[in-house]
């Protein structure tokens, strides 16, 4: 029998089932050659029950797929990750519940793997049986046989959804504090001069002055009050986190904002739709007044980009991580692609008198809530807003007769 040249173990497969050494077999006669089902490359004999031990127990997921994509073995792991039963996936395809944007870089890794018979490592997302994505890191490897063809893969998944959402949460708590500083810094000293130029144009209105005169006048006025409202949206931006919270029931304050739009969505005739989960009270923890600009914000950039009318849609969804998505959606003028990974950055907007903090100002407060903000959009095929917060547990909610 054959010895793994790494760690000496006996081994008479295509590979060290002890240290993972690929071990090479010559033999006279192709017929010589033992011929052990894929799925034995990743499940273990019963006189090995440590290795059985280790495939039951790990939290990541393992399995073994033909050169044509098919399940061959998955390990038990996959119900908990994926709810998805191991059985159910012997004979389908490894696309099977693959996000749809992300199904060309599995079968491009696949197709790259076959070529140069090297190990890969990518990221890739799939849907849980509840609907939620997962996001999950791949290392995978082929399995060569003695003739050196390819005989199927290899590929061990780990969930790192939160693990991302963590690290971008950071790198967005990072910049927004850099920009906060920057902002309080500009808007102290801009403030100063802007109080004196309005004092003495006030003075200057209190005296009659000539029609022509009293137009400048006025319209110095209104530029010296569009500088006072950026100014106050810089200092939204500096300002700290907020330190109280209250138990908010998050239909009861979306409704409330709508109810301010319908005024303007009857003008324009805009439709909104609400689709609520019949579950009640929904809560989350956070500042009422904060919350609620965000909402005012998004809605009124729905409602700008319906020129013409439309539907504004708002809906709540229950993930299964405790959080509630809170979703926002329009079939207005839409946003290029190319733009979307730059919505939320400071001073960057797509309105032509836009000053670009608005929607920097809702992912501060978002992210200030351990929230997330996410933006899908199709040019003139509208814009879809999801915000994600943590939902509160409705164990110690009181309703006060």
């Amino acid at each position: 029998m054959p010895v793994c040249p790494s760690c000496n173990y006996k081994e008479d497969y295509n590979f060290c089932r002890m240290c993972g050494t690929q071990v090479r077999h010559t033999f006279a006669n192709q017929e010589d050659q033992p011929f052990y089902p894929l799925k034995d490359r990743i499940i273990t004999d019963d006189n090995e029950p440590k290795h059985q031990a280790i495939l039951s127990h790990t939290h990541d997921l393992v399995c073994a797929i033909t050169e044509d994509g098919i399940y061959e073995y998955a390990s038990p792991s996959y119900a908990k990750t994926l709810g998805v039963y191991p059985d159910e996936l012997i004979g389908q395809h490894v696309l099977i519940n693959a996000y749809p944007e992300d199904k060309h870089i599995i079968s491009t890794t696949l197709a790259n793997m076959s070529k140069t018979k090297d190990a890969s490592t990518f990221e890739y997302r799939k849907f849980h049986v509840n609907g939620t994505i997962v996001l999950l890191e791949c290392k995978g490897a082929p399995i060569i046989t003695s003739t050196g063809e390819i005989e199927g893969f290899v590929f061990v998944s780990r969930d790192v959804t939160e693990k991302r959402q963590a690290e971008k949460k950071i790198r967005n708590s990072e910049k927004l504090s850099v920009i906060g500083h920057l902002a309080a810094s500009i808007a102290h000293e801009v403030r100063n001069p802007l109080t004196t130029i309005k004092g003495f144009v006030q003075l200057f209105s209190e005296t009659q002055q000539p029609k022509k005169t009293m137009i400048y006048r006025d319209l110095i006025q209104h530029e010296l009050s569009q500088i006072e409202h950026i100014i106050t949206e810089f200092m939204s931006l500096a300002k700290q986190e907020y330190v109280y919270t209250d138990n908010l029931v998050i239909t009861d304050l979306l409704d409330e904002v709508l109810k301010q739009f319908e005024p303007v969505t009857g003008v324009k005739n805009i439709r909104i739709f609400r689709h609520y989960p019949k579950e009640h009270p929904l809560l989350v923890s956070g500042q009422k007044t904060q919350l609620t600009q965000v909402f005012i914000h998004i809605i009124q950039n729905a409602i700008d980009s319906m020129e013409s009318g439309g539907k504004l849609a708002v809906s709540i969804e229950k993930s299964a991580r405790e959080t509630l998505c809170i979703v926002i959606k329009d079939n207005g003028c839409g946003i290029d692609s190319k733009r979307i990974p730059h919505i939320g950055e400071p001073f960057y907007t797509t309105k032509e008198r836009g000053i670009g903090l608005g929607l920097t100002i809702c992912n501060k407060i978002i992210n200030e809530h351990n929230g997330f903000f996410h933006v899908s959009s199709e040019k003139n095929d509208g814009t879809s807003i999801t915000i994600t917060l943590p939902m509160k547990t409705t164990e110690l909610y009181v309703v006060e007769a």
